[in-house]
């Protein structure tokens, strides 16, 4: 006997290679890592630079506006020789072409004007609207006054600040710049007061500025003390909070990490980290993690946090894909060589229980086919047989409607002018020609198929039609409702066909409900694509095909759970005991496949649902 070969020397070598392709993952995972931390920090440097030029930009904005409104102020500055009782500041007769200049140096985005005593008390106002001046109402310039948290301290304080505090008017956020106005002798004789629009500053001066300057992925936003969004990309985001408000808008979204990054904006002036967060101009937004810098700054009574962020997997993308790449060419390659091996030790491993094993397997085999051929020859007397009860059948049958048809029509003919008889008469024509037609229907099961119609056929039109017709054999006890979606084009197929599968179904679901009050469905629509879908696997021919669903269901006992669906099909098959054939469901499967049609059971704890799906045109 031949000595079986040792496998020592090839377990040392399945074990040297795992070990290479172990260490080779570790340094990979390692390299991986080391990659990812040094574009974070990376990253988040170039961040903390470009925030830094977004805020020393937006200083300067704003220090712009304050500096038009000082212009302004030196422009109109009140005469001596003016005051009269109706102009007791002083003002010239004519500022118009100051104020034109103010308000078109300032791009629009403050295009209100207010001038207040030194009392405080409201003297004048203007509005630059669709490149007109106009005066405005005090009625109407009243509410930016009101909102002004600062209002009240400037007007009592011995230096005016460049502007106010942030605050809030319908969504929109607002500060307003201060400017004094002070007669020759130094005495103050009032203040200009202009409502500065954040947002529109913003998307003039800022963001705008960056999206063109800069090739990251993300946006600067700007917040108050209190973590309310002033300035934003996206204008639905303006004056929420970014926790609660936005989890108002949210509700399933996960802000744990948010909730982090306002911990730490609040306990530091400046700073990065990475989060994980969401693009808040997305409709559904997706979580991603994002690298972010931030810097407190003040800008006249205002204290603010300008913070920006970007995508890290967008803005790291090639490095990773990089030790992507490399990682599963390490693991393809692991895979290719203990493959390698592993056939290799199965080509060269003998071992004396293989020419038992080759036995067996042809010993199965031949039993397998045996059996095989034995349920062949087993169907093919069943079909046999069924073709021979059809032929009987259907030869007898027709010799009893013969007669029937003949009499009926004669009676009609001899009592033509007895409208009441011949409508009864008719009644039990047509019944009998419908059963002729069945009979002969049944038969073709036992004949060649002489082929399909070389047409479409509008399935719902065949289906009311049919309906119609089998309605006329419904249990009075049973009910019969239908919802049929109109123009539903299927492939060509015959309409005997079709009507020898809804008689099947609906009479299986009449027995099944019995005696008692009952219930059937009969509805039809297209497919859904989930449902397309699942059809489509089928085969390479259905894949692109899409599908109309029959559906027929009933309200009674279903299929018992001991039972096999697929036993139900088969000829002979029955649960009705001496009252069944076993041949209706076989019927119905014969013409599905010829069509290609498939079917499909679905049963409850009441009632049984059976399918049928019909590929379309």
């Amino acid at each position: 006997m031949e000595k079986k070969p040792t496998t020592r020397f090839l377990n040392a070598a399945v074990i040297g290679l795992f070990s290479i392709i172990v260490i080779s993952l570790v340094i990979v995972a390692r390299g991986f890592y080391a990659v990812q931390q040094n574009a974070i920090t990376s990253g988040e440097a170039q961040l903390m630079q470009t925030v830094a030029y977004i805020t020393s930009d937006l200083k300067i904005a704003i220090e712009n506006r304050a500096l038009a409104l000082e212009n302004l102020a030196q422009g109109v500055s009140p005469k001596q020789e003016l005051v009269t009782a109706e102009n007791p500041i002083g003002f010239p007769a004519d500022p118009q072409s100051q104020l034109d200049h103010y308000f078109h140096s300032i791009d629009s985005q403050s295009d209100i004007l207010i001038f207040l005593n030194a009392d405080g008390s409201f003297e004048r106002a203007w509005q630059f609207q669709e490149e007109t001046i106009r005066e405005l109402s005090e009625e109407a310039a009243r509410p930016y006054l009101a909102a002004d948290p600062s209002l009240a301290t400037i007007l009592t304080a011995a230096d005016v600040s460049q502007n106010s505090r942030e605050y809030f008017i319908e969504k929109e956020s607002y500060i307003n710049m201060y400017n004094t106005l002070t007669a020759a002798d130094g005495h103050t004789m009032g203040y200009f007061i202009a409502p500065l629009n954040l947002e529109k500053m913003f998307n003039t001066k800022i963001y705008r500025n960056d999206s063109n300057d800069n090739d990251y992925s993300g946006y600067p936003i700007v917040k108050n003390e209190e973590m309310n969004v002033l300035m934003h990309p996206v204008k639905n985001q303006v004056g929420l909070d970014i926790i609660s408000g936005r989890q108002e808008q949210f509700p399933n979204l996960d802000f744990s990490d948010l909730k982090r990054l306002e911990e730490v904006q609040l306990s530091q002036e400046e700073g990065t980290l990475s989060y994980y967060s969401y693009w808040w101009d997305e409709k559904n937004p997706t979580k991603v993690l994002k690298l972010g810098a931030f810097q407190w700054i003040d800008v006249g009574l205002a204290h603010w946090v300008v913070s920006l962020n970007s995508d890290f997997y967008e803005h790291n993308r090639i490095p990773i894909q990089n030790n992507y790449i490399l990682l599963s060419l390490i693991l393809l390659i692991s895979a290719i060589i203990l493959i390698l091996v592993i056939l290799f030790r199965g080509y060269h491993k003998k071992n004396l229980a293989y020419e038992e094993n080759q036995r067996l397997l042809e010993k199965q085999k031949f039993e397998n086919e045996r059996h095989r051929l034995e349920n062949r020859i087993l169907k093919e007397n069943k079909l046999e047989t069924i073709g021979l009860l059809t032929t009987t059948i259907v030869h007898d049958m027709n010799n009893f409607l013969t007669p029937i048809l003949g009499n009926a029509q004669l009676l009609m003919d001899e009592y033509a002018e007895n409208d009441e008889l011949v409508s009864e008469l008719k009644e039990i024509y047509l019944a009998a020609e419908k059963g002729k037609d069945l009979s002969t229907n049944v038969l073709r099961f036992s004949k060649v198929s002489e082929g399909q119609q070389n047409k479409d056929t509008d399935l719902s039109e065949v289906l009311k039609e049919t309906l119609s017709e089998i309605s006329m054999l419904t249990p009075k006890s049973i009910r019969i409702e239908s919802d049929l979606a109109p123009g539903i084009i299927v492939a060509a197929f015959e309409k005997q066909d079709l009507q020898v599968v809804i008689y099947n179904l609906l009479t299986n679901a009449f027995q099944a409900i019995g005696k008692k009050r009952g219930k059937v469905t009969v509805s039809l629509k297209k497919a859904n694509e989930e449902c397309n879908a699942a059809l489509q696997k089928r085969s390479v021919v259905t894949r692109e095909t899409k599908y109309a669903l029959l559906t027929i269901v009933d309200d009674g006992p279903g299929i018992a759970k001991e039972l096999d669906i697929k036993d139900l099909f088969d000829p002979f098959f029955t649960t009705k005991g001496s009252n069944g054939t076993g041949l209706g469901l076989f019927v119905v499967s014969s013409i599905a496949d010829k069509y290609d049609w498939q079917i499909k059971m679905e049963t409850k704890e009441k009632g049984l649902t059976v399918t049928v799906c019909i590929p379309l045109q």
